[in-house]
């Protein structure tokens, strides 16, 4: 019989290297974003050329997903995650060496599949856990990691190139996948073998389950980009007038986040998914409607708490995940991935048909009128067989715990 602190040692594990793969992985995402004004004095690239170069890689990512989500189901979560490690190393490896145009547009594009085998892998694993609540707690950790990721990917390339030139920047960005690669090789539980492809019933409620996750992720990547993407401009303008380092140090707003989403563990299991997802919702808009003022300190205010509902959702969907059956979890991974993304890169856009006209209040209205239409399908959907609205109490082994209903049996032991 395992022992508690056997036990204990293994969470610990689990969530630390949950952490570091998720950071590091996703670290690639955005490392080009701050160092615009190098890019330009190293290459000459344009501004638009140096969007680009994040563009491409958050649309290789959302093409990707589905394709690595059947990759996952066919050779196991651990393979592909390794795979997805040493992938990303050698294409920072090589884009140390590299000054074409074309040639960067093609490595990003790559790095954003390779991203995809390393977060689907790491979603899929969320279910390996023991428990609904160690489930929700590995979710939150994912999360903080991407967090954690994005504040990297920015930061350190803008450190290391002015630092120590182009090369030796993305040479240690390879360095850490490398080390990220021993991590995943050693440190976490996940099945190296295929998950059999057995057909499911002809009516699988967890479809349903998953159309809602789906719908949120877009929403949620939809509204995050669309917010921080053309709140640039409105603090560049008056009254505000923010200089080039101030825009820069924007998405700081987002480290508050990893003190709370922890707390989803505990919403979900009292709430359910949807409430838990309409609280959070609420709280970011609380968040948006203070970003129509002009003072500057509850600007910030705001986006910060926005950024905490945003990383909270995600979090929940996350775990809403984690409860599909084994035969679809892989591809239920690749395809929330698929959506994500692709809400995230229309999110980017969008905005733009009524920026002119409506300015910062237009961008809010789209982005409500998104968010109010894909939860009128979801709070459908969650009605019949969707996402579980409420918790139950169970008693597995002799002991009383309260979970969400999952498709697990309370008889099946933990595969460790």
């Amino acid at each position: 019989m395992t022992s508690n602190s056997a036990l204990s040692s293994d969470s610990y594990r689990d969530h630390s290297v949950m952490l570091a793969c998720a950071l590091v992985g996703f670290s690639n995402l955005y490392c080009t974003q701050s160092i615009g004004g190098e890019l330009h004095s190293l290459f000459g690239l344009s501004m638009s050329q140096s969007a680009a170069l994040v563009g491409v890689t958050t649309l290789g990512l959302a093409i990707a997903s589905p394709f690595v989500g059947l990759l996952v189901q066919r050779i196991g979560s651990r393979r592909v995650l390794i795979s997805g490690f040493v992938l990303l190393g050698l294409l920072n490896a090589c884009l140390a060496f590299v000054s074409d145009f074309a040639v960067m547009v093609a490595l990003r594009s790559a790095q954003g599949a390779a991203m995809t085998m390393v977060l689907c892998s790491l979603l899929t694993s969320i279910e390996r856990q023991p428990s609904t609540g160690a489930a929700l707690g590995i979710s939150a950790t994912y999360v903080m990691g991407t967090i954690c990721g994005g504040v990297l990917g920015r930061l350190l390339p803008a450190l290391l190139v002015p630092w120590s030139g182009w090369e030796a920047a993305f040479l240690t960005m390879a360095a850490l996948h490398a080390l990220a690669c021993l991590l995943a090789y050693g440190g976490f539980r996940l099945p190296s073998t295929p998950i059999a492809n057995v057909p499911p019933p002809a009516r699988d409620p967890s479809s349903l389950r998953q159309a809602c996750v789906y719908a949120g992720g877009f929403a949620v990547l939809f509204s995050q980009m669309a917010v921080f993407t053309f709140v640039a401009f409105r603090l560049s303008a008056p009254p505000f007038s923010w200089n080039t380092a101030a825009l820069g140090s924007l998405y700081l707003v987002f480290l508050p986040a990893l003190g709370c989403v922890r707390a989803s563990r505990h919403a979900v299991t009292k709430l359910g998914h949807f409430k838990a997802l309409a609280a959070a919702a609420l709280v970011g808009w609380c968040g948006l409607l203070a970003t129509l003022s002009s003072n500057t300190p509850v600007v910030v205010a705001g986006l910060m708490l926005f950024s905490i509902a945003v990383f909270f959702a995600q979090t929940v969907l996350a775990h809403a995940l984690s409860i599909a059956p084994a035969v679809s979890r892989a591809r239920a991974s690749g395809g929330y991935l698929f959506f994500y993304y692709i809400g995230g890169s229309v999110g980017a856009i969008a905005p733009t048909l009524v920026w002119a006209d409506f300015g910062w209040g237009g961008c809010l209205a789209l982005v409500g009128a998104m968010q109010l239409g894909l939860a009128a399908i979801a709070s459908r959907l969650s009605g019949d067989a969707g996402l579980p609205r409420e918790p139950r109490i169970s008693r597995c082994g002799g002991a009383r715990f309260t979970k969400i209903p999952t498709p697990r049996s309370c008889d099946a032991k933990p595969r460790l």
